[in-house]
């Protein structure tokens, strides 16, 4: 069964196409420009659909709404006079449920204030943050005491490696472009 399996792979391996010179190259980048183009065209399709749903699903939905908030307004009014003749009052039946649930006070923060009046405390942190960019430019100038040394950054001044960062270099990035 194997060599069964081993024999299809190779046959289908010979009947790859392989890009092996330039007029090769030049088509397959012609065929990936017309997919390109196939995705971009399918994708405004799509979109000019979507636009046209959301209308109508839009338009569609303010008129349930409006039922919505109008039912919605009776029954809140009907629960909230029978509550207020029974305080434990409550209402079943098979299309739903009218009941009361008791909620948590919301809590509403002048942050600015608080953080003023309660910056030496535990309520109020200070999270240092590196500022990569300005690292990264300083060491690569050789600004600020810093500098690159092979893969590693050197405080200049003391000759100490900075731990907690690497330089790892990137192999070559294929970028393939096509003109429209």
């Amino acid at each position: 069964m194997a060599e069964v399996e081993e024999l299809e792979q190779v046959e289908v391996e010979e009947d790859r196409f392989i890009v092996d010179s330039p007029e090769k190259a030049d088509w397959a980048l012609y065929k990936l420009r017309e997919a390109n183009k196939l995705i971009k065209q399918n994708e405004k399709i799509a979109e000019e659909n979507h636009e046209r749903v959301d209308k109508w699903l839009e338009r569609e939905n303010s008129k349930a709404n409006a039922s919505k908030e109008y039912f919605e307004g009776l029954l809140q009014e009907y629960f909230t006079n029978e509550r207020a003749k029974n305080p434990k009052f409550k209402f079943s039946s098979p299309n739903g449920k009218l009941s009361s649930r008791k909620q948590q006070p919301k809590w509403i923060y002048e942050e600015s204030k608080l953080v003023d009046m309660l910056k030496d405390t535990e309520f109020v942190t200070s999270v240092p943050k590196l500022e990569k960019g300005l690292f990264k430019k300083s060491a690569k100038k050789g600004l600020d005491g810093l500098s690159v040394v092979g893969n590693k950054v050197v405080n200049t001044n003391t000759g100490e490696v900075i731990d907690g960062v690497q330089i790892q270099e990137q192999p070559d990035k294929i970028v393939i472009s096509m003109e429209d």
